[in-house]
């Protein structure tokens, strides 16, 4: 019965459920087993009727009904024969008294008597006939949740919040843009980029310098000091001040390395196809030689003011400024790819 299911525990039922060869989720909760248990023994009673372990299963669903019910069965049939003799027998008393009551009547003088005649009605006698009660079915008494059901029913639920994190996530794209970003960043060609706009941004900030907008206000009552809004000056767009220096960086960190980097270009293999060679290389431009072009010239123009009359000392000079520690830092990140160049290049030849 489901009474004695529910007495078992988690693990108990599991353990009955294999026996009985039904598959069932542990994850599941204890009423949710009991429910399939209960189901799938009732279906295999022919099978399953015979096994030890569910002999009480068993047991307790066969043996106290039917005794009951076949006596309940003789005792009422008893009591309703009882019943309807009393009522028989009682019947024909009464219709016999009146018969006689009927008869005096009859012969009884009808005037000149002083004596009335005595009326005699019979007296109506209820009986109760008292059925015998049926035996109360038992009920199955809810018990406590055990600690062990507790337990289960939290995992069971943080295990749900969990999963529905997991699947809004999965569903926002955030877990692809992360792996497509760290992809780019593991290459050779990620790292030359973030170094580059790292530079870039450090030169903005010098060629184009921030001026005050407005401010935000803060709530009153909190005391918190108003906040300046700072933008950049863009008419300075339309100035020497901003191309010059920029021109500069980018001839000596971007036009001429990247020329030099596609001609002499270091990752270009011979392979064959269908019979015929043909060159193909891995980079477009070969980023060992464009870090090493950069940092050359990086040093002959900042570092030794090569061609400052050329260019105007004032633009080597800001730009030299501008930079992350100075020009020295522009020629460490250029060591920094060509060494992730190198460990590149080594990886695919082991």
């Amino acid at each position: 019965m489901a009474s004695w299911l529910n007495r078992q525990r988690k693990q108990t039922l599991l353990d009955l459920s294999r026996e009985a060869g039904l598959v069932q989720d542990g994850n599941q909760l204890k009423e949710d087993i009991v429910d399939s248990l209960d189901a799938y023994l009732r279906q295999n009673a022919t099978q399953l009727a015979h096994n030890s372990a569910f002999e009480q299963y068993y047991g307790s669903r066969r043996t106290p009904y039917k005794a009951r019910s076949s006596s309940a069965t003789v005792d009422m049939t008893a009591d309703d024969a009882e019943v309807k003799s009393v009522v028989k027998g009682r019947g024909r008393r009464a219709t016999k008294v009146k018969q006689e009551l009927d008869d005096d009547h009859e012969h009884m003088p009808l005037a000149g008597s002083s004596n009335q005649p005595n009326h005699v009605s019979p007296v109506p006698t209820s009986t109760t006939t008292k059925r015998t009660p049926g035996r109360p079915r038992r009920q199955t008494q809810q018990l406590p949740p055990s600690p062990a059901d507790v337990a289960d029913l939290a995992e069971y639920e943080s295990s749900q919040i969990f999963a529905g994190i997991n699947d809004a996530i999965s569903v926002s794209g955030i877990p692809r843009a992360i792996d497509s970003l760290r992809e780019i960043c593991s290459s050779v060609t990620g790292i030359q980029t973030a170094i580059q706009l790292v530079e870039a941004y450090a030169l903005q900030t010098a060629v184009l310098p921030k001026i005050y907008i407005t401010e935000i206000t803060a709530v009153r009552g909190f005391g918190a000091p108003a906040i300046p809004i700072y933008f950049s000056d863009l008419f300075q767009l339309l100035t020497a001040n901003f191309w010059l220096p920029t021109l500069l960086y980018a001839t000596t960190s971007i036009f001429i390395p990247a020329t030099l980097a596609y001609f002499c270009n270091l990752t270009v293999k011979d392979v064959k196809r269908h019979g015929a060679r043909v060159s193909i290389a891995r980079y477009p431009i070969d980023p060992l030689t464009f870090n090493v072009v950069k940092a050359l010239l990086t040093w002959v123009v900042y570092g030794q003011d090569f061609m400052s009359g050329a260019v105007g000392a004032d633009n080597v000079l800001t730009v030299r400024n501008a930079m992350f520690g100075g020009y020295q830092g522009v020629i460490i990140g250029c060591g920094v790819c060509i060494l992730a160049s190198l460990y590149e290049a080594a990886q695919r030849k082991v």
